[in-house]
């Protein structure tokens, strides 16, 4: 098992494990009873989506890209499908904030999103059958 110690002004764990090389590759081993912490699980299609558009949207502020065309040329994107994920940047911030980490409103899908996002943040809330913030 794990061991914690002090050592100066450092703290040291001690984990107790092996390696082995399967297929060329280094591959560590727990002592049996070890539990190995479990991967987070991968984001949703609908958060890289946002996370996506968030990013292409800051690209064009930026000046990066000067326009959605240069964005798609550049990551060789068909330029309705950059312009429709770049809408995802319009969201409310808490329906982002919700999104990203896997708490999104009851009825918001990655499919709706890519229909119609309304304007107003109000209108979003209003949307998706929730009055209050995410």
């Amino acid at each position: 098992m794990p061991a914690v110690r002090r050592d100066g002004g450092a703290i040291v764990i001690d984990i107790p494990m092996t390696f082995r090389r399967r297929s060329g590759r280094k591959e560590i081993v727990l002592p049996p009873g070890a539990a190995a912490a479990a991967p987070p699980p991968p984001p949703s299609p609908l958060a890289l989506a946002v996370a996506r558009g968030l990013q292409w949207q800051e690209m064009i502020e930026s000046g990066d890209v000067k326009s959605i065309s240069d964005l798609a040329r550049r990551l060789k994107l068909n330029p309705s499908y950059a312009a429709r994920t770049i809408r995802l940047a319009s969201l409310a911030p808490d329906i982002i904030e919700a999104i990203l980490s896997g708490q999104e409103p009851d009825g918001l899908s990655l499919g709706c999103l890519r229909k119609e996002i309304p304007l107003l943040w109000e209108d979003q809330h209003d949307h998706w059958h929730s009055r209050r913030p995410v």
